[in-house]
């Protein structure tokens, strides 16, 4: 027992042996390996965090933010076709009303080509988004059927000749299936599309931010295990040879520590910009442009309103309702909700939150009230007047309205794009530089270890 005893001790000791180096060669490799390692760990984590930013930046700013412009626009886009068409059967066969009935029907032939165009542009960009390709197409199907309706609505308005003011039945009758496939059908899908896109763009910041996030977790890890080692070995050869300085593998760990510092500042600039640019940019686009078309919806209603009186009561609920989603006030009635909005500003809805001097909300004021005017002449019954009012002043104010909701999605549209080009910037010419950083540190270290390494051979 005794001897067998002996023996597994003796191979025990041998097996601890060769695990663990105790010879001073067997030991610097040890510490140069263990170096190694922790670069290769250093430079794989922050390629990974680049890599993980280079995607959010492309998915957030190339991919997915587009398409969610070309759908807020394709909305707007196909309620300004029925709002142009509901103005020129309110204008009928009269001249001298606004800017008339051909600029109506120039304006209506425009939007109807910028929608046609956007579904193409939406329909490319959504590749093999099957969802996102169907709506679309329902959406063209939909479309189709709506300019059929429109074209034959014109013709018996043509025919018909009649003066300001709602058409014969026969018209009013296929405008209004017109006008609800367009309100009821087309519209609802088109605003589903911009949202669906909307959230693949909150899905792929949320995604991509915290890959970021967790990838200078990572950088900050390998870092310090890095600088640990580099230090460890240049104290174990400070002990050993008495050297208080080895040149290289001080560069080595100046290179590491600039390396790590620096990675975790591009990581951090390229989140901040991500999130500047979903926040500031692509978050208020989106709601300035949703705002834009659900304004023109109104604006339509407005003109609906006057031109089917058997239905007048419910485009002036449908109205208040558009107009709280705009700005919202609590109100029991539309009258009640112009008086409110007159005395204060909003606090919620699309423009909630503006400061009251902001031009865009001293211009929707003026439009409001020029609505509370124009529904008072009809009460009155001066129905000619309010016509005259709503093809006149108050399509000049509401288009004034309209140019400063265009002028702050372009604002937006600006920011978003200058922190895109921005984070994508911060990324430019680590794709050359880590893997010439990491054969750098790769090879200082080994510069570092050789010298010693060779006085034992």
């Amino acid at each position: 027992m005794t001897r067998a005893a002996g023996a597994l001790e003796a191979l025990r000791r041998k097996a601890g042996r060769s695990v663990l180096p105790r010879t001073v060669p067997g030991l610097l490799r040890g510490w140069a390996a263990a170096a190694l390692v922790a670069v290769i760990a250093l430079v794989t984590a922050v390629s990974t965090g680049l890599e993980d930013a280079r995607q959010g930046v492309w998915l957030v700013g190339e991919d997915a933010g587009p398409q969610v412009v070309y759908t807020g626009h394709l909305y707007f886009a196909l309620s300004d076709m029925d709002t142009q068409l509901a103005g020129v059967l309110l204008i009928g066969s009269e001249h001298g009303l606004g800017a008339g009935r051909d600029h109506a029907l120039q304006r209506y032939r425009e939007r109807r080509g910028e929608a046609h165009r956007t579904l193409l542009q939406a329909y490319e960009i959504a590749g093999t988004d099957e969802a996102s390709r169907r709506t679309v197409r329902d959406v063209l199907n939909g479309l189709g059927r709506y300019e059929q309706l429109a074209a034959r609505t014109l013709l018996l308005d043509d025919q018909s000749g009649h003066p300001a003011g709602p058409p014969a039945q026969n018209v009013l009758d296929v405008y209004r299936r017109a006008t609800d496939l367009m309100r009821q059908d087309i519209l609802p899908k088109a605003y589903n599309l911009t949202l669906e896109n909307a959230s693949v763009v909150r899905r792929a910041y949320v995604d991509e931010r915290s890959h970021v996030l967790r990838s200078r977790v990572a950088v900050g890890a390998t870092s310090l295990v890095l600088l640990a080692v580099l230090a460890g070995l240049q104290f174990y050869l400070v002990r050993r040879f008495r050297r208080l300085l080895n040149p290289a593998l001080a560069g080595a760990t100046a290179i590491a520590l600039v390396l790590g510092g620096w990675a975790l500042l591009v990581l951090g600039s390229t989140s901040a910009h991500l999130r500047m640019a979903k926040e500031e940019g692509f978050d208020a686009t989106l709601a300035f442009t949703r705002a834009r078309a659900i304004s023109n919806t109104a604006a339509a209603d407005q003109t609906r309103f006057l031109l089917d009186p058997q239905r007048a009561d419910t485009y002036a609920q449908v109205y208040f309702d558009t107009s709280q989603s705009i700005a919202y006030q609590e109100s029991g009635s539309l009258a009640d909700y112009h008086r409110r909005l007159a005395a204060a500003p909003p606090r919620l809805g699309f423009l909630g939150g503006i400061p009251e001097q902001a031009e865009v909300l001293v211009r929707y004021r003026a439009f409001q009230e020029q609505d509370e005017r124009m529904r008072d002449l009809m009460r009155r019954g001066e129905e000619r007047e309010a016509i005259a009012l709503r093809t006149g002043l108050m399509t000049e104010t509401f288009t004034a309205y309209d140019q400063e909701l265009s002028r702050l999605i372009t604002a937006r549209k600006t920011d978003f794009g200058r922190e895109i080009a921005a984070g994508a910037a911060v990324l430019d010419g680590w794709n050359r530089g880590l893997p010439a950083a990491g054969i750098v540190l790769a090879a200082l270290i080994v510069l570092g270890v050789w010298p010693r390494l060779a006085e034992y051979r």
